[in-house]
């Protein structure tokens, strides 16, 4: 009878272990992520980790068009808001980078602050969760704080909400904060100081809103070298100590520079009228490279294989509808030459996403 019993515990050991042992049914922390974010992360200032890089998503936008308002709405909507939020890890950085009338050497991060858990669940269970033993309920006014400021750099409100006015918009939430402002400090603030601290408010982050309040003409687009400066300048902090990294760019990749145009006007996608009376606008890279002083520039700029580890890309790529200059015929060929230019720089894992046709036509 003994035997019959050990052999029955036997057997139903086999079929219970699996379920424990299964890494699965358990949270795997990563290496270097806070356990408890008063010791372990910057909390103070942008919420990142001070012991690990866990990840970093990187978002450049491209303002040298005059951007219409469906094409800022697909923006924010693809990359910003909730989406940023539902896509970057905990602690994983954030920053934004512009394309514009300056040159790429000029050109600071924006925000490059860590996205802060939300701090629902256990922590035993979810990495969003709060660690009961040494964070209490400190979590959630922190992430709200970082969604705020998310707010006010991407002009994007989708994410604060106030309990009696529902969603915010600009100057709510700059009322708002002046509001927590005097209560911080346990005091009433009369109608002149609650005046003077909204302005000095407006001025900080008017000073920090990532999409221009105005479109400045630019002399070129400097779509490539942007790229390139943030892969290796060390400012951006976008360097291979990341296991995890992701580019992400809204434009519609109508790169412009000396050495390295793709014009619709005066460049390599200048609209050729071949033997069969067919438009023809972006050739391939052959033929790209057939000009001397382009592909010198690109070998010589082009990233290395150190620099492309642990990457990957998303195009939001803009549509052409907008200009006089381009079509959709246009846009297909611009899209194609550049897969094969990513794929001579090295970067095979590139995600597409193309904007909606927005059904209006240019005003020529």
């Amino acid at each position: 009878m003994n035997y019959l019993k050990k052999t029955i515990y036997f057997f139903l050991f086999l079929l219970i272990f699996p379920i424990f042992s299964n890494t699965s049914y358990s949270l795997e922390i990563p290496k270097g992520y806070p356990e408890c974010f008063k010791e372990d992360i910057n909390w103070k200032t942008n919420w990142c980790p001070i012991a690990a890089k866990l990840g970093h998503r990187l978002f450049i936008v491209d303002f040298t068009s005059d951007l219409q308002l469906d094409q800022k709405a697909f923006i924010k909507g693809s990359a910003f808001g909730r989406s940023l939020i539902e896509e970057t890890k905990p602690y994983h950085k954030v920053s934004f980078v512009r394309i514009d009338h300056k040159s790429a050497a000029e050109q600071k991060p924006f925000f490059f602050s860590c996205r802060m858990k939300t701090g629902i669940g256990d922590f035993k269970e979810t990495l969003e969760g709060q660690n009961s033993i040494c964070e209490g309920n400190n979590v959630i006014p922190i992430h709200s704080n970082f969604k705020i400021e998310l707010a006010l750099t991407s002009d994007d409100y989708s994410l604060i909400e106030d309990q009696t006015t529902g969603t915010l918009n600009y100057d709510k939430t700059i009322d708002l904060l002046a509001q927590n402002h005097c209560k911080a400090f346990k005091k009433e603030c009369n109608d002149q100081e609650m005046e003077e601290l909204k302005k000095q408010l407006y001025k900080h982050w008017d000073s920090r809103k990532f999409f221009p309040s105005k479109f400045t003409p630019p002399s070129g687009s400097y779509i490539y070298e942007t790229l390139i400066e943030v892969l290796r300048n060390i400012e951006f902090d976008f360097s291979n100590k990341y296991p995890e990294r992701e580019l992400i760019i809204a434009s519609d990749l109508v790169q412009i520079s000396k050495k390295f145009s793709l014009s619709h006007t005066n460049g390599y996608c200048e609209p050729k009228i071949l033997a069969s009376q067919k438009k023809k606008y972006c050739g391939d890279l052959e033929g790209l490279l057939k000009n001397p002083v382009t592909k010198i520039y690109l070998d010589q700029t082009k990233p290395n294989k150190k620099q492309l580890e642990n990457f990957k890309v998303k195009v939001l790529f803009l549509n052409h509808s907008y200009s006089c200059e381009t079509n959709p015929k246009a846009a297909e060929s611009m899209q194609k030459l550049w897969v094969e230019i990513f794929d001579y720089m090295g970067i095979s894992n590139v995600e597409w996403v193309w904007q909606l046709d927005p059904n209006t036509k240019p005003s020529c």
